[in-house]
């Protein structure tokens, strides 16, 4: 109780002037990997009136900076009482537990999704006492804390924890392959990386990323399997995933803005490069049970076009992504751009599905569909529309 308190206190006066209702103090500051959370959450009435407080049954908190890590529920552990009448002055105290996905490892902050409140930090991985000279555990606990923590060093190593937390998915990561003439396959590797640690005394510094995309397009059709082309996209953006929130059904409002440069890597004739500066709205709408609508334009302009100064004619200047489906299940997504000629356009469908089931082995990743159409698949022939592309395969991150 006293060690609560404490955080409670520690975590009120970090607040600073804002004074949000609602605080979140960590019952331990480290949590295994995948294992079970718990929190105290207070409630503080500094008015100088009496008031009520809706206690919550359960919330929802979301990883920072990390848009594709499942969020995490923390559900009350005791008895509660649905509505608390405080007096000025006075707080009350409430426990909620929740199981923290896989993947999540090292420094991590947990940003309230249901309600107005400072983050929820803390670090995933083993505790500093089991490396000081703390009693070995029985082998039934060591094969349980073997079960939950990851392999090469990332939770034994803080200094390597830290540096993997900060890396996670950016655009989908796939390889698929199919033909509706030569045969072909395309892949993806995409990733961020933030510069700044969660813990830092600026906020803004944390939403700081570079990014790093890279596409191909490989012939498998000929005789030496060459690529017929790829792309690198090197990125530095500000990255706000929930910079607003409505009460109305919880949307969510997130913004992108930075500068990326994309070239093919190739010289002379075979040369193509482009530097953008960019901003991207993310609108997401909750839809009933785990259902989701998510609206995101890519607005960008060229700087710098040396190799193809007419590539707006067949790429124009907006991406709109359009992706709906379940959180965890079937989801579709969708593509599209538009050039400043009349009848330059493309076109790309994805639909992902999850692969960890029972009768698979809890196969990870997602079975992939892609179809394209329109011009520009590849960077070197963003001026040319091929034909139609279908494919399946294997995606890791979406």
């Amino acid at each position: 109780m006293r060690c609560s308190l404490f955080l409670f206190l520690i975590a009120w006066s970090a607040a600073g002037v804002a004074r949000d209702d609602f605080l979140l103090a960590p019952e331990s500051p480290t949590v295994a990997p995948g294992g079970r959370i718990e929190v105290t959450l207070f409630l503080l009435n500094d008015s100088i009136e009496e008031r009520s407080f809706d206690l919550p049954a359960r919330f929802t908190l979301r990883p920072r900076g990390r848009a594709d890590s499942p969020a995490v529920t923390l559900e009350a552990t005791e008895p509660r009482q649905a509505q608390v009448r405080l007096a000025p002055g006075a707080f009350h105290r409430a426990r909620y537990a929740g199981t923290l996905p896989q993947g999540l490892v090292g420094e991590t902050v947990l940003e309230p999704v249901d309600f107005k409140g400072p983050p929820l930090a803390f670090f995933i991985g083993t505790p500093e006492g089991s490396r000081s000279g703390e009693p070995p555990q029985s082998a039934a606990a060591e094969a349980a804390s073997a079960a939950q923590t990851p392999a090469a060093g990332s939770a034994l190593d803080p200094d390597a924890a830290r540096f993997a937390s900060a890396f996670s998915p950016y655009e989908p990561t796939y390889f698929s392959a199919g033909s509706s003439g030569p045969t072909n396959a395309r892949f993806q590797v995409s990733f961020k990386f933030r510069f700044f640690n969660p813990q830092t005394k600026t906020p803004f510094l944390e939403k700081i990323f570079f990014g790093y995309s890279q596409s191909s397009i490989w012939d498998l059709s000929s005789v030496s399997k060459s690529f017929r082309d790829s792309s690198y996209r090197p990125s530095l953006f500000f990255l706000d995933d929930t910079i607003t929130q409505w009460n109305f059904k919880q949307t969510t409002l997130g913004i992108q803005g930075g500068f990326e440069h994309e070239s093919n890597g190739d010289e002379g004739a075979d040369s193509r490069s482009l530097n953008i500066a960019f901003v991207r709205p993310t609108l997401t709408f909750p839809l009933r049970g785990n259902y989701f609508i998510a609206v995101s334009p890519k607005i960008y302009d060229y700087f710098e076009t040396q190799d193809n100064p007419d590539i707006a004619q067949y790429r124009g200047y907006v991406d709109l992504l359009l992706k709906i489906g379940e959180k965890d299940g079937l989801q579709l997504a969708t593509t599209l751009r538009k050039g400043t000629r009349s009848e330059a356009y493309s076109v790309q469908l994805d639909a992902s599905y999850p692969l960890k089931t029972p009768w698979l082995g809890n196969l990870g990743g997602y079975l992939h569909l892609q179809f394209f159409d329109g011009y520009g698949e590849s960077l070197i022939d963003y001026n040319e529309r091929g034909r139609p592309e279908f494919r399946i395969g294997l995606m890791l991150t979406r």
